[in-house]
């Protein structure tokens, strides 16, 4: 049988009582300072704009394309836009279409507008048609209505 001695169940208890003090101290940091961080997702699209405006609609169009050609599946190109950051509608002034916009915001209070034309028979992609503007930003919401 084997004996712990006093002095080593004194150590131990000093020892846990550091760690407790330890993780207390990093717990009230962590609570002062906001805690962890949030995880800032990235959407998918900005990377199409990576190389700059101008090659926007090369990029977007090669890689959707070579995914989606025409004659695939609608809602799989529909559903692939939707998950990159785009925002995809049916389009009123055309039917079958589907208008898919992403909205990046630009310095100088400027917005990039990626809208991507997705035209459709039935429920196939017949052919993809996007374009790039940038635009001033839109007033905050409650500088709206000052103005009424």
């Amino acid at each position: 049988m084997m004996r712990i001695s006093i002095d080593t169940l004194r150590t131990f208890r000093n020892a846990c009582f550091a760690a407790a003090m330890m993780f207390s101290g990093l717990a009230g940091y962590a609570s002062l300072t906001g805690g962890l961080e949030p995880l800032r997702i990235e959407p998918e699209a900005k990377r199409f704009m990576s190389t700059g405006l101008s090659n926007t609609e090369t990029r977007l169009v090669s890689e959707l394309s070579a995914q989606f050609p025409a004659g695939s599946d609608a809602g799989g190109l529909l559903a692939r836009l939707t998950r990159s950051g785009f925002e995809c509608q049916a389009d009123i002034e055309a039917p079958g279409n589907y208008a898919c916009v992403f909205n990046r915001p630009l310095s100088f209070q400027r917005v990039a507008r990626v809208t991507a034309l997705v035209e459709t028979e039935g429920a196939h992609v017949r052919g993809l048609r996007p374009s790039v503007r940038v635009q001033p930003a839109p007033p905050p919401p409650h500088l709206q209505f000052a103005s009424l």
